[in-house]
């Protein structure tokens, strides 16, 4: 049984901030063609905080506090209008709200990973959003393209669509968009460019990184049109139609999440040596091999890896930064004569850490 997680857009749901019923009512019919195929759907809807707007006669918010009650007042309406809709193919459907520290703690990252299992069995479509009215600009997702990716590694799909009122990714002065992206490279990064539409928040350079986050964990993203029909099936059916990126060699659970589930507290910055040990051998970290700490932090933070060139890997370290600064460069054989203890021998043990950059993805490290 495969899972695909469906991502609408503010304006892909809405027109002039109240919500198109007909359009979740269509929805909810492909979604049932779909379950009927065996397939586990997960929906990652925008949407609350326009229709709070409207609904007290708001242009728009601009302060987090604004947003936050607006998305309070759109939030029951949003979800009425889903079970209207779902209620229509006998489904029933599930609230489920997040904020990125419930995808950075791996404990109720697992949390929300087992509501899903259960909601599956039950039959229940849940339907994900933001927890707009307690997020904080630190531990906001910012946009729904990442929380739809970020969903995926969550819900363990196979299949991300994010639907807009775009047909695809465009190259510049393209009259059509490209149907496969194999590699996100510099030229289709600097593309995207961009903001997003009136009333939501994701443009084009957010659907690049959620393509990013997925398929480097091993989940196949499409950009499609939600106003195409039966758009949802039809991609679900692999037929040629919006920019399909593909999938590489999926990540382990637990690298998934150590590779893009949190946000990082440091940087390690590495020689050439280590970097080859890490990235073709697929070794742990050594103090030998930094040349630079950056950043304070704790024993068990998420540290950014890189070189010159960038970030390359990511992983939780084993001594702080304050430590590490002090062991930087010598051999594990040392750590006891300059610390006085050594807890570990790796700064960052291999099972604690994961390739980021798609030029980087090993065999070894998908696969272990």
């Amino acid at each position: 049984m495969k899972t695909i997680v469906i991502k609408l857009g503010t304006s892909t749901i809405t027109r002039n901030g109240v919500v198109e019923q007909e359009y979740l009512n269509q929805l909810a019919r492909q979604v049932a063609t779909l379950r009927a195929e065996h397939w586990r759907v997960v929906i990652v809807t925008s949407g609350s905080i326009r229709i709070g707007l409207d609904t007290i006669h708001k242009e728009r918010a601009v302060r987090l506090p604004e947003k936050q009650a607006a998305a309070a007042i759109g939030q029951s309406l949003l979800m009425r209008a889903y079970r209207r809709a779902f209620d229509a193919v006998e489904t029933h459907v599930a609230q489920l709200l997040l904020t990125r520290s419930d995808v950075a703690d791996r404990r109720r990252f697992l949390n929300a990973r087992h509501t899903m299992t259960q909601l599956f069995k039950w039959g229940v479509i849940p339907v994900v959003n933001e927890n707009d009215t307690v997020a904080t600009e630190e531990i906001r997702f910012g946009d729904n393209d990442s929380l739809a990716a970020l969903t995926a590694l969550v819900a363990e799909a196979d299949l991300v669509v994010l639907l807009s009122d775009v047909d695809g990714f465009y190259l510049p002065g393209a009259s059509e968009p490209v149907s496969r992206i194999e590699r996100i490279t510099s030229e289709i990064e600097a593309a995207a460019g961009g903001a997003g539409t009136v009333g939501g928040t994701g443009g084009m350079r957010t659907k690049i990184e959620a393509a990013r986050i997925a398929t480097q964990a091993g989940i196949e993203l499409v950009i499609a049109h939600g106003r195409d029909p039966d758009i949802v099936v039809r991609v679900a059916h692999s037929e040629a139609i919006g920019t399909r990126f593909t999938a590489r060699a999926a990540l382990r659970g637990r690298k998934r999440w150590i590779a893009f589930g949190r946000h990082t507290q440091g940087t390690l910055i590495l020689n050439d040596c280590a970097r080859a040990a890490i990235v073709d051998k697929g070794s742990s970290l050594l103090p030998i091999g930094i040349i630079g700490v950056e950043g304070q932090f704790e024993p068990g933070a998420l540290v950014s890896i890189r070189d010159s060139a960038g970030e390359y890997a990511r992983g939780l370290s084993n001594y702080s930064a304050d430590d590490l600064r002090h062991i930087a460069g010598l051999h594990s054989s040392q750590i006891t004569e300059v610390l006085g203890r050594a807890d570990f021998k790796e700064a960052v043990h291999r099972d604690n850490l994961s390739l980021t950059h798609p030029h980087t993805a090993t065999s070894q490290e998908h696969h272990e």
